[in-house]
């Protein structure tokens, strides 16, 4: 079955704005349809390339951040124990309260 633009179009309005900044970053993998809804929903949003590039970076870095609080995590879990100390507690909760506090001045300054 062949998708529509109209299809792509009702599915892209759909989306957030980080979600459309990943697609816009995998743009040469779409078809044509696909890619002229894309830009038609952008341009609707009033969201230009250098937006679109810069939203997609912003949440690479965000999944990174992620990333590394994950593997974190999965060490102190494969230590066979987890945080046990105040010392330990605590610096736990200053990265979670960073990596939140980054996150929001990230989207504000959308």
């Amino acid at each position: 079955m062949h998708t529509t633009q109209t299809e792509f179009s009702e599915a892209y309005r759909k989306l957030t704005d980080e979600d459309v900044a990943a697609l816009y970053a995998d743009i040469d993998s779409l078809t044509e349809e696909a890619r002229s809804a894309l830009l038609a929903e952008a341009r609707q949003r009033g969201m230009n390339e250098a937006q679109l590039q810069k939203m997609h970076a912003v949440e690479v870095r965000r999944e990174a951040q992620f990333d590394r609080l994950e593997s974190f995590r999965r060490k102190k879990l494969a230590w066979g124990r987890l945080p046990t100390s105040p010392t330990e507690w605590i610096f736990l909760a200053i990265i979670a309260i960073s990596m939140i506090l980054i996150s929001e001045l990230i989207s504000r300054h959308h």
